[in-house]
């Protein structure tokens, strides 16, 4: 199971996360070629499939819960902290405004907790409006690792039906919670819970679950899941409820997993070494906010810059704190 090319893909979902969110705040016209390719690799699909299909098989070698939720705080927070406190700093220096102490330090602790989806009002005036927009991924990360243990003690070696029955129950609130219109407050809220992507992550982890079924099939016809997957991508503008979860549509994000799953494993030799996929995502907002608040936009070498610049300090937080974070996971749990 640890031959596989995934981590290939991790990075390469994060530089799409990167490419997107650049070319947006710094109003680059990117040549539309290069954004056709790498708009392939959809960041957050990947970014929860890849998890959930990962995170269910830590789950099943976990001893115990504290184990379980041991390993995954170490897994996350030493980074994640460190990326806050470089956030902060680089917030301190450029901010222009008047900064409200009380928000402020909430709002630093959201960012390092899992409330980052809150930015207090004094903040709006800063950057793209959001010191780290990217990081609300995190928070909707988090809250799949505590309620995944659960789902495993439902679903683990139970029948393929009640899989799928919990996958289209899912998938239906998905589809229902879209239709209703909420307050903003709640609907912002909602939004930003792991509801709306439960059937990404319940999707992945049925892959983990009968891999010993699926991984074979996938790795056998790579080619022909890779094709469809471009297929749907290439001709299905507007997929079966396409609108669920910020436009992550079901078709594009099923043909996809199965598509790089295939890849994943039956091309192992394609794997980077060195995954600094996470350090991409909790950092580079930082970077483009900070280049915003210098006026570097518009010109398309600025996207080189964003992207060299938040895989240099990706990789210095991975193999400083992220080397340490992983023996200490290995010592605690």
């Amino acid at each position: 199971m640890r031959s596989n090319s995934l981590n290939t893909f991790r990075l390469i979902a994060a530089l799409e996360v990167i490419y997107s969110h650049t070319v947006s705040h710094l109003q680059i016209m990117a040549p539309p070629v290069i954004g056709d390719i790498i708009r392939y690799f959809a960041g957050v699909p990947i970014f929860f499939t890849l998890s959930g299909f990962l995170i269910w098989m830590s789950v099943g070698r976990s001893l115990n819960y504290f184990v379980y939720v041991t390993k995954r705080f170490c897994r996350i927070y030493p980074e994640l902290w460190a990326a806050v406190a470089v956030e902060i700093g680089v917030l301190l220096l450029l901010f222009e405004g008047p900064i409200l102490i009380p928000q402020f330090i909430a709002f630093i602790f959201g960012q390092a907790t899992v409330f980052q989806f809150w930015t207090p009002e004094f903040l709006r005036t800063y950057g793209c409006g959001v010191p780290n927009g990217a990081l609300w991924t995190i928070s909707v990360l988090i809250q799949f690792y505590v309620v995944v243990w659960f789902f495993y003690k439902w679903l683990h070696r139970r029948s393929l039906a009640r899989w799928i029955f919990f996958i289209a129950v899912s998938i239906c609130i998905s589809i229902v919670s879209d239709w209703i219109t909420l307050p903003t407050l709640i609907e912002k809220l909602y939004q930003n819970t792991f509801i709306p992507y439960l059937w990404m992550f319940l999707l992945a982890s049925l892959c983990a679950e009968f891999k010993d079924k699926i991984l074979p099939l996938l790795k056998r016809n790579y080619l022909i899941f890779f094709a469809l997957s471009l297929i749907v991508y290439i001709c299905i503008d507007r997929d079966f409820c396409t609108d669920i979860g910020y436009r992550y549509g079901i078709l594009r994000t099923i043909t996809l997993l199965t598509a790089l799953l295939g890849i994943g494993y039956a091309l192992p030799q394609i794997n980077v070494r060195r995954d600094v996929s996470y350090g991409l995502y909790i950092y580079h907002m930082t970077i483009v906010n900070a280049m915003l608040v210098f006026g570097l936009t518009e010109h398309p070498y600025y996207l080189f810059v964003a992207i060299a610049l938040s895989l240099l300090v990706a990789y210095i937080s991975t193999i400083t704190i992220g080397e340490w974070s992983k023996k200490l996971k290995a010592k605690y749990a």
